[in-house]
C-alpha cells in the first residue's frame, strides 16, 4: 500500500494514501504508522490532527493493526522518538536522495496552490538560542508582486523569530490591502510553529505572541504548511537569508 510523509500532532508519521496521493480515511480515522519497517504498528489519527506532506506515494511494507483504543496517535508519539524520519532527513546531513525528495515535495506543495491565492515563504533565525535573534518572509500574490520584510528581534529563540516570520508576513498582507476572502498558504519548516498556531499544541511558553497570530490568522482563510528547510526554493531560501539579516542587525544592537 502507498504511504507518504507526514505529521500528527507535531510528530513525524508516515500517512497511508490513495494511488492518487489522497489521505485515506476509514471508519473517520487515517491509518498512520511511525516506521517503514514491516511489521510496525498501524495507528489511527483523526484527520484534523494529521499534516500530509505533498510527493510521491511510497510503498512500505505490511504494517500491523495494532491501535490502542482510545484513539489517538498520540499515545503512539509519545513512545516514538521525536526524531522520527519524515522521509527528508535534516539540513545539514541529508544524503542526494533526501535532498531531492525534499525539494520535489516542496515544489508539488507549492504547485498544488491555486493561481488566484497568497503564497507567504517564512523563516526564523537564532544564534545561540537563546541569542541574537530574527525573522524573514517572502510574500507572493497572484497578480504577480512579490514582497519581503525582515525583522531584527533582540535576545530571543528560534521559536520567537519562526513565529515573528508568520507575523511579518500577515504585517504584509494587512498593508497591501490582501482582502481576508483571499486563501493564504503560509509555509514554515518549524514544526513548532505550525503546532501551536494550527494544531492545538500546549505553548510553554510565548503565549501572548502565540495568541496574537492566532487570532490574526483565524481572521483571514490562512493554511499552514511545514516544508523542510534548506531544499533550494528560492523563497524559502531569501526568507533565510533575510532572518539571517535580523541576526545580525540584533547582535548589532538594532531592532526593528
Amino acid at each position: 500500500m502507498p504511504w507518504l510523509p507526514g505529521l500528527c500532532n507535531g510528530k513525524d508519521v508516515w500517512v497511508e494514501v490513495d494511488d492518487e496521493g489522497g489521505m485515506v480515511v476509514r471508519a473517520g480515522r487515517v491509518p498512520l504508522r511511525y516506521s517503514e519497517a514491516e511489521g510496525a504498528k498501524l495507528y489511527g489519527a483523526g484527520r484534523g490532527n494529521v499534516t500530509l506532506f505533498s510527493g510521491k506515494p511510497k510503498e512500505l511494507p505490511p504494517a500491523r493493526a495494532d491501535e490502542p483504543a482510545a484513539g489517538s496517535a498520540a499515545t503512539g508519539a509519545r513512545k516514538t522518538s521525536a526524531s522520527a524520519p519524515s522521509g527528508f532527513g535534516s539540513a545539514g546531513t541529508r544524503t542526494a536522495a533526501q535532498a531531492s525528495a525534499a525539494q520535489a515535495a516542496a515544489g508539488d506543495l507549492v504547485a498544488s496552490f491555486s493561481a488566484d491565492s497568497v503564497v507567504c515563504f517564512t523563516d526564523g533565525a537564532c544564534k545561540g538560542n537563546p541569542g541574537p535573534t530574527g525573522a524573514g518572509c517572502v510574500v507572493k500574490l497572484p497578480d504577480g508582486r512579490r514582497f519581503e520584510r525582515h525583522a531584527a528581534l533582540g535576545q530571543g529563540t528560534n521559536n520567537i523569530g519562526e513565529l515573528a516570520a508568520v507575523g511579518l508576513a500577515l504585517d504584509l498582507l494587512d498593508e497591501q490591502g490582501v482582502d481576508k476572502s483571499v486563501v493564504i498558504h503560509i509555509l514554515s519548516d518549524s514544526k513548532y510553529a505550525i503546532g501551536v498556531l494550527s494544531q492545538g499544541w500546549k505553548a510553554k511558553a510565548n503565549a501572548e505572541l502565540i495568541a496574537g497570530i492566532k487570532l490574526r490568522l483565524k481572521a483571514r482563510k490562512a493554511k499552514l504548511h511545514w516544508v523542510a528547510g534548506h531544499t533550494g526554493v528560492a523563497e524559502n531560501e531569501r526568507a533565510d537569508t533575510l532572518a539571517n539579516i535580523g541576526v545580525d542587525e540584533s547582535r548589532r544592537g538594532l531592532r526593528r
